[in-house]
């Protein structure tokens, strides 16, 4: 708590200042600070204190609710990090809070006040703990894309076996996603609420297709997209994603938002399948196909499978937002779309 506090101190002009005020009489609040003016004037806050991932995100914003009810006083709340998610319900609630990164949002309407400061994009490694921090492996990838789609609740065995990776890998992770709010756990360890936009968000800033992915190149298709796309359908280990999986993955009612500029493909053997195409090699300013190695061989179509494979949709969306000449249009349509049948795991 004191270096969340000491952070708020430090943004305050010189003439105001922060001071903490004894709760002797009052157990059932974890601190009470006043913001002082420079005439004297002061702002009482009920401080709440907790450390990041410990409660849910909707039964902390309840009980933080009850404390603004029962203290009669504006709440801050304050931990060692607040994720996006979390950053988001609190402001969205009016209440003020503070973490030991940096973020900091300290509103007042009498006097009139609005404080805020910028900490850390993500949650810092805390010493001696095993999280991962770093969503780019195959695990983050199986784990993530199984955690989307899970049926909630489900446990760290229940998720590894969805995943096929280790208890141990979905333990790690999920203590980061914790942290950030992006899950919410039960006091047994599982899952019971995962916010999915926000988990595919999350995981795009530290996947992208170019360097997750090998073997990498930028081509033109000198007969069309449309004619190349036909042609996958006969080809063996190979997985559209992109522009042209989100179309397959759409409702049939709703029409994408964006014409086809890059046609994104997954091979077991990219220069093979570039052969096969004929597909010339190009610039990545230029081109309009680009193939790569998946890290995840498991997203490939089976060879004995006739129809052409669609990457998961977890996976298509991360593409999306992490492709060259990304489309935030059509991922943001296809979680929406997406999202509309799991909405109440959002919240």
């Amino acid at each position: 708590m004191s270096d969340a506090l000491e952070l708020i101190a430090e943004l305050l002009p010189a003439s105001w200042r922060l001071d903490k005020r004894s709760v002797e009489v009052e157990r059932r609040f974890d601190a009470v600070v006043e913001l002082v003016g420079p005439n004297e004037t002061k702002v009482p806050f009920v401080a709440e204190v907790k450390r990041s991932g410990t409660v849910p995100t909707s039964l902390l914003i309840s009980a933080l609710r009850e404390l603004n009810r029962a203290s009669g006083l504006p709440v801050l709340y304050l931990s060692d990090y607040i994720g996006p998610v979390l950053r988001d319900a609190l402001t969205s609630e009016g209440f003020s809070f503070a973490d030991a990164t940096g973020w900091v949002r300290l509103t007042s309407a009498e006097p009139l006040v609005l404080l805020t400061g910028q900490g850390a994009a993500r949650s810092p490694r805390a010493p001696r703990t095993s999280a991962i921090t770093r969503l780019n492996g195959i695990a983050a990838s199986r784990i993530i894309r199984a955690l989307a789609t899970a049926d909630l609740p489900v446990g760290v065995r229940g998720l590894a076996g969805l995943a096929g990776v280790s208890p141990g890998s979905v333990s790690k992770l999920l203590i980061t996603l914790a942290s950030e709010s992006i899950i919410d756990r039960d006091e047994n360890g599982g899952v019971v609420a995962v916010r999915q936009r926000a988990l595919l968000r999350r995981w795009a800033e530290d996947y992208s297709f170019a360097t997750a992915n090998s073997s990498v190149g930028y081509f033109i298709a000198p007969r069309g997209l449309d004619r190349t796309l036909a042609r996958l359908a006969d080809q063996d280990d190979v997985a559209i994603t992109g522009s042209a999986a989100a179309r397959r993955l759409l409702p049939e009612s709703l029409t994408s938002v964006v014409a086809i500029r890059l046609l994104a493909i997954y091979a077991a053997r990219p220069a093979e399948l570039v052969s096969a195409l004929g597909l010339i090699e190009a610039d990545p300013t230029t081109a309009n196909v680009v193939i790569a190695k998946p890290l995840d061989p498991e997203i490939l179509t089976p060879p004995d499978e006739d129809d052409l494979a669609t990457a998961p949709l977890p996976l298509v969306t991360a593409d999306l937002l992490t492709l060259a000449g990304r489309s935030d249009a059509e991922a943001e349509q296809l979680m929406d779309a997406f999202l509309k049948a799991g909405e109440e795991q959002e919240e």
